[in-house]
């Protein structure tokens, strides 16, 4: 009797397992090249470029009723040029009145927001996230550790633009690659999600969809294919610094080195360089 009770219980958990893995169905976007009349960064749906790919959509809720049917609908288009990636959102909204546009500080997702995450590297670990609101308020993270990390004290240079309609709200974005790393190859295949924040009922709906008890992020990602003759540009980031102070000294008659003020300044520099898709080095120059 025991050993029928633990059959059951093992194949009850196998058909769990089993049932969970077919749920999560790889998605695959193929984004094309627009070089050289790239889009507009304007917010708006009024540039012919973007007809050359087709709306990607098909999101599933994950919070708070995970795998349900978002309560409204979304959808996202991807092109590219020689330095910059594009993407375009369409958050549609029957009650559009109702969408929470609130003016904050960088890095502060409040109210309803759109956001892509880009594993660039495509080692199934790291990647890149980039947050627009309603509002048009921006944010961005380094992802790392599988999702276990999120990093807002990354802060890569992009632009961004949103408009409201009566059928929702629409955001679009672009990203330099020089902002991104990957490796040197012809032809990419990167790691991507989609997702969109619902404020009004708290609902975070994405477009490849990943179980709460999955376990992982960026290991379950989609992915952006169709990404070819992109190379990212030499990064180099010079931050010059300086120190000076004045101190107060007793003043001496016929000395002329005793004026009663001595002034110190140092200056400085520091440097990072990109020498590959994956080693950066580090300088430091004091005088």
């Amino acid at each position: 009797m025991k050993r029928a009770v633990l059959l059951l219980t093992v194949l009850f958990l196998f058909s769990n397992v089993v049932a969970s893995k077919k749920t999560i169905v790889k998605k695959i976007y193929t984004a094309k090249s627009v070089n050289p009349h790239p889009p507009t960064i304007d917010g708006r749906l009024n540039d012919p470029v973007w007809d050359k790919v087709e709306w990607q959509g098909d999101f599933t809720q994950r919070r708070p009723d995970d795998g349900a049917q978002p309560s409204q609908k979304t959808a996202f288009k991807v092109v590219y040029d020689a330095k910059n990636l594009y993407i375009m959102f369409r958050a549609y909204d029957t009650e559009s009145e109702k969408i929470v546009r609130r003016v904050t500080r960088r890095d502060r997702f409040d109210g309803d927001f759109v956001e892509v995450n880009i594993d660039s590297y495509f080692d199934h670990r790291t990647a890149f996230s980039f947050t627009i609101t309603a509002a048009g308020v921006k944010g961005d993270e380094a992802i790392s550790n599988d999702g276990d990390n999120w990093d807002t004290n990354w802060n890569p240079v992009w632009f961004g633009a949103v408009s409201v309609d009566d059928e929702g709200w629409i955001a679009e974005i672009k990203i330099p690659f020089s902002q991104l790393r990957f490796a040197n190859q012809e032809e990419h295949v990167w790691g991507l999600q989609v997702m969109r924040h619902l404020y009004r009922n708290d609902e975070r709906s994405h477009w490849q969809y990943i179980p709460q008890s999955s376990g992982g992020w960026v290991s379950y990602f989609g992915e952006l294919q169709g990404l070819k003759g992109i190379s990212a540009a030499r990064r180099l980031e010079l931050l010059p610094c300086g120190v000076s102070d004045v101190r107060r000294l007793p003043r001496e008659q016929g000395n002329p080195f005793a004026t009663g003020k001595e002034t110190n300044f140092s200056g400085g520099l520091d440097a990072k360089l990109a020498v590959t898709s994956d080693l950066t080095l580090d300088i430091t120059i004091l005088s």
